[in-house]
């Protein structure tokens, strides 16, 4: 009886064994099971963040560098100033601007020239773009601005350009979000926008961009003349595609506002279809007295933007003086084309 007692207790010790061999296994199989998931989790967040560090973000310099830091050349360009100079006199003594101005800057190095970028022009026509980036500075701490809805009551609006006209004029008594409005500003040009944001921003905003940046242009003091710079106004387009001074994605937001503009006569002409660009154009009636004092116009278009070259993308602003826009127009085309077939064949892989 002792010794069928004695053999049931080792029969149950070696089934309790099992049990916890068993029960170890499949704790290991678990654990292990666990780790590999939560690494697989870990991996696939990593690759989710870098995706969109590359698809969300286009226009930024994130964009541009993200992934490939290590294969970038960055060569510095040859001097060509000279060629730009050479067509800017062409323009003048073939009677298609009176005046021209030119600011290029290397976006990957910081290498840049002018012609004549200290000259003045004014501000107003421009304007456009510190109340697109003081709105999305304010709206990073205040979401909800962007979808604050403004009447047009179609009364009191500023003149409407003779040349960058709106394609979707604002309806009077109607309303608009300022998102919308700031759509339409950017993009089309809308005078009537511009005016209604305008109203709606606090002074203080739109004076912390221009201090904030180190513009030197106070844009509480009333202009009656022209007061900035190409050098100067290039400080909005840099930081946008640096995102060092709105985060990230108000950034990009601004850019690809910018990269919607409806005017392709100047610089969007002067680049081949495929490339991207963000810019911003302007125009402006001056009225000056001749020879004789007779009253007379000149008329002044200006374009600046970040044009997208694969390998080195760069910064161009155009101003030029003159009395027909569609030949101003075309000033800017062709300065552009110059410049960008010059940058092109500096950067191309197979450049010596």
């Amino acid at each position: 009886m002792d010794e069928v007692k004695k053999v049931s207790n080792i029969t149950i010790s070696r089934s309790i064994l099992w049990v916890l061999i068993a029960g170890t296994f499949a704790l290991g199989v678990f654990v292990g099971r666990g780790a590999w998931l939560f690494s697989a989790g870990v991996a696939d967040k990593t690759e989710d963040e870098s995706r969109r560090s590359v698809e969300d973000f286009a226009y930024i310099r994130l964009s541009i560098t993200e992934g490939d830091s290590e294969t970038r050349k960055i060569r510095e360009l040859k001097p060509f100033r000279y060629k730009v100079d050479a067509l800017v006199q062409e323009k003048i003594d073939d009677d298609e601007a009176s005046f021209v101005s030119v600011y290029f800057r290397d976006l990957d190095n910081g290498n840049w020239f002018g012609i004549g970028e200290n000259e003045k022009f004014s501000p107003e026509s421009q304007l456009k773009l510190p109340i697109l980036i003081a709105y999305f500075k304010w709206s990073e701490t205040n979401p909800l601005v962007l979808r604050k809805k403004i009447l047009f009551r179609g009364v009191g609006a500023p003149p409407a350009p003779l040349y960058l006209k709106s394609p979707k004029p604002l309806e009077a008594g109607s309303e608009y979000t300022v998102n919308d409005l700031l759509f339409r500003m950017t993009a089309y040009g809308d005078n009537d926008a511009y005016a209604l944001l305008l109203a709606n921003l606090p002074a203080a905003y739109l004076h912390k961009v221009a201090k904030d940046l180190y513009v030197n242009y106070d844009p509480e003091v009333e202009v009656t003349g022209d007061s900035l710079t190409l050098s100067a106004y290039a400080s909005y387009f840099r930081v946008l595609f640096n995102a060092s001074y709105l985060n990230e994605d108000m950034s990009e937001k601004a850019l690809r506002y910018l990269a919607r503009s409806v005017f392709h006569d100047g610089m969007v002409s002067g680049i081949p279809p495929d490339i991207n660009i963000a810019s911003k154009a302007g125009e402006r009636v001056i009225k000056i007295a001749d020879s004789e004092g007779v009253p007379a116009e000149v008329l002044q278009l200006h374009e600046f933007g970040i044009i997208y070259h694969p390998e080195r993308p760069f910064l161009l602003g155009v101003t030029a003086r003159g009395t027909d826009f569609r030949k101003l127009a075309r000033v800017i085309k062709d300065i552009t084309r110059l410049v960008y077939a010059e940058v092109d064949s500096q950067t191309s892989s197979d450049a010596p």
